[in-house]
């Protein structure tokens, strides 16, 4: 979360990186259900607060808005999800079933005409067009009505061309579909952009909360699985261990089926006038040799 917060921040960053916003809040937000009826010490209660300030309004946003396959860049597309905004549908729909949309004009336009093998085609010189027979031509060029909807373009030695308005408009559109896809996209972007940033000090917090229960129950994890004891801190100068591990040592001994690590004791209390040893990896083959060590003043 940091991360994709610092590039947003800086508008340097990507569809990728609000996904990473989204997830981030989501994980957060079933972290802290799971941790809400536990009675905790005061660091992990002080990032369950963290937790429970992050914006549930810009997760809504963001969940809205967001497909579930991202691309890297912004200038691809295709990162809002469908049914978000409809301006963006109706340009994906125009980019994506221009074949389908332009099928249909021609069933209405046969239907309205009569004319069943009026066609709807596409060159480069004219762009769309409707074509019919000379002998079905009647139907466009006869009638008040048909003369204004239906505006002549050419005329060839067995068919005749047409237009209307509607079909010029759609012609437009659809040659302007993919770029205008694309603008609404970036707007979306810029919009859920600026959304991250204004919420950035509640995110920041709550990455960090998120990384203090990680470090937490990583720990947590480590020393139910090794058995390891938490050490009792006082204010004297008394350092004494019994039974001390390497973490590091015994594990390194473990993947290398060396054998079990042997555990030592160690006293350097300046009371105790006794010398202390430590264990110290040496060699090769990563044997561990016992040293003495002078007492400490």
């Amino acid at each position: 979360m940091p991360r994709a917060l610092s590039r947003l921040a800086l508008d340097r960053g990507g569809p990728r990186d609000l996904g990473a916003i989204l997830r981030g809040l989501e994980v957060a937000r079933a972290i802290a259900a799971d941790l809400q009826p536990a009675s905790l010490p005061e660091e992990l209660a002080a990032a369950l607060d963290a937790l429970e300030a992050l914006p549930e309004e810009l997760e809504a946003q963001l969940a809205a808005k967001l497909a579930d396959e991202l691309p890297l860049l912004k200038r691809d597309g295709g990162f809002v999800r469908e049914g978000a905004d409809q301006r963006l549908d109706e340009a994906r729909g125009l980019r994506d079933t221009s074949r389908r949309v332009i099928a249909g004009l021609q069933a209405q336009y046969a239907e309205e005409t009569g004319v069943k093998a009026l066609k709807i085609k596409h060159n480069n010189m004219l762009g769309y067009f409707i074509e019919v027979t000379s002998g079905n031509s009647r139907a466009l060029t006869e009638g008040d009505e048909a003369k204004a909807k239906f505006i002549h373009r050419q005329t060839m030695a067995n068919a005749m061309r047409f237009t209307t308005a509607e079909l010029a408009d759609l012609e437009s559109r659809i040659a302007n579909a993919a770029g205008e896809a694309l603008v609404v996209e970036l707007e979306a972007f810029e919009a859920l952009r600026q959304a991250v940033v204004a919420s950035a000090e509640r995110l920041k917090q709550g990455a960090v909360a998120l990384s203090v229960l990680d470090v937490s129950a990583g720990f947590a994890i480590l020393a139910e699985a090794e058995a390891y004891c938490r050490p009792v801190v006082d204010g004297t100068t008394a350092f004494e261990i019994e039974g001390g591990r390497h973490p590091v040592v015994e594990q390194a001994l473990a993947r290398q089926s060396a054998g079990p690590f042997v555990a030592n004791d160690c006293t350097l209390s300046p009371e105790s006038g006794e010398k202390g040893c430590l264990w110290l990896l040496t060699g090769p083959n990563m044997g561990v040799n016992r040293h003495s060590c002078a007492r400490t003043p």
